[in-house]
């Protein structure tokens, strides 16, 4: 089960930013995570499919990215499950049942995976290779890779080293990602590198899994310990120097059509039938979800800036609400003086400011945080489990990225409120806030309720109207 994509104890977080609010969020973060992994597991050995989905969906609704719910969550609970298979605590078909669970459960994240931002239209293999039957793992890979955009040639498991060098040959792909969960299958593992090498030098290598040798994690195949670091690792290979094959990688290859299964080995056909059939059916799931995902992107989404669009943050809002349990917070931006810069630069301009400012914003805020454009030049990020406090250094941050981008000549204004039950509340007390900011000479963040107002900006950049209007 465990292959490229699955290690216990990735270091993935789900916020962005620095500074002691940050830290102090990453430790609370890693012990909401670690107590979330331990009930997820606990579904998967009572076989609760219910369970684990209502988990997945509960850290989606808290604001855990989606890669860190793989890497951290549904990844680490199958290390674990498989360490209790090989103590012999659970069966075979446990571990299968658990694998079936943790598919179902990775459906729900698509959505978000498939709409991430592209960095590259360049293509990748992914392939178990022969003898490896789980893949869960390789599948958490894909799913990552496609949705930073990259094309994905996705070949699940058992793949023969020939039928891998004839694919390579027919599809000529820049990085191929190989897995392997097995020591004994180190053999398979050289042969597949050898038969890339063979019909597609110029294609990189990873690989990952635990059945890769120590020794071969290193140059010149990166190992990739998990989905949250195979992004940096494709964009390395994608600039690094050409791959050459080590001249003991063909000797230990040789091996392969003569190291047959040890005596013993739980490695049945009738196991390998069964993940066959497992994986079949999650593609077929993902095929279906992928659609879904398009449809929903088109409804939920701002076309002009590609941010959710106000139904997307009406939505969202609804599911936090519905959580008093945790702290949550509102941010409502607008655009100082935006008619006048529209005005006097044309709508072309206007349009490519309001599309620079989501980026700036995006960029500003965790991860797991919805950052939508509500209309006009008016923005909103909904802020799960933040107190309005760390939600008032948030807004100084977003304030700041505006202020770097713009070079001073763009400012923005920012309400900010606790969310609560109480949603309309919340937006009319962080409309208020917001136009106390505006009142307050702009370029500034305004706190509902408590009237507290964050420290101030320099003086608006020479020639900038004063004026208390919005």
């Amino acid at each position: 089960m465990r292959g490229l994509g699955a290690r216990r104890g990735a270091a993935a977080s789900h916020r962005r930013g620095s500074g002691p609010v940050s830290e102090q969020s990453r430790r609370a973060s890693d012990r909401r995570l670690v107590a979330l992994t331990e009930r997820y597991r606990a579904a998967l050995c009572a076989a609760d499919a219910p369970a684990a989905e209502a988990l997945v969906a509960e850290a989606l609704v808290a604001g855990v990215a989606p890669t860190t719910i793989q890497v951290r969550v549904i990844a680490a609970a199958m290390e674990q499950i498989g360490e209790l298979w090989e103590q012999g605590e659970l069966t075979i078909a446990d571990e299968h049942v658990a694998t079936v669970l943790s598919y179902r459960a990775l459906l729900p994240l698509q959505e978000q995976l498939q709409i991430a931002p592209p960095r590259s239209r360049e293509r990748v293999v992914l392939a178990a290779v022969e003898g490896q039957a789980q893949v869960l793992g390789l599948r958490m890979v894909a799913d990552v890779l496609e949705g930073a955009g990259f094309d994905v040639l996705y070949l699940g498991a058992d793949v023969p080293a020939g039928a891998l060098g004839a694919f390579v040959v027919d599809h000529a792909p820049v990085v191929t990602g190989l897995t392997s969960t097995q020591d004994r299958d180190a053999p398979h593992l050289a042969a597949a590198i050898v038969a890339i090498h063979d019909a597609h030098p110029m294609c990189r290598i990873m690989f990952g899994g635990n059945g890769v040798p120590p020794a071969w994690r290193d140059a010149p195949y990166p190992w990739v310990p998990d989905a949250a670091a195979v992004l940096d690792s494709v964009e390395l290979l994608l600039h690094g120097p050409p791959q050459e094959l080590p001249p003991t990688m063909a000797q230990r290859s040789s091996r392969a059509d003569t190291h047959p299964a040890p005596p013993g080995s739980t490695s049945t056909r009738e196991d390998e039938r069964l993940a066959a059939a497992i994986d079949d059916t999650s593609e077929v799931a993902r095929r279906y979800a992928r659609r879904a995902a398009e449809y929903r992107y088109l409804a939920y989404r701002d076309p002009l800036t590609a941010l959710p669009n106000r139904r997307a943050f009406d939505d969202h809002m609804i599911a936090l609400s519905r959580r008093p349990e945790q702290c949550n917070a509102l941010l409502v931006i607008d655009v100082d003086e935006f008619k006048v810069f529209n005005d006097a630069q044309g709508h072309e301009a206007g349009d490519a400011l309001l599309r620079r400012l989501g980026q700036a914003i995006r960029g500003a805020v965790r991860a797991g945080d919805l950052v939508a454009r509500i209309g006009g030049d008016e923005f909103t990020v909904l802020l799960p489990v933040c107190t309005q406090a760390e939600a008032g250094l948030v807004a100084e941050q977003v304030r700041a990225a505006v202020l770097e981008m713009t070079g001073g000549e763009v400012t923005v204004s920012i309400g900010i409120a606790s969310l609560g039950i109480d949603r309309r509340g919340a937006m009319l007390g962080a409309d208020r806030a917001l136009y106390a900011a505006k009142a307050a000479g702009r370029n500034r963040s305004e706190v509902a309720a408590s009237g507290l107002t964050m420290p101030a900006a320099a003086a608006p950049a020479s020639g900038r109207s004063t004026r208390t209007a919005p």
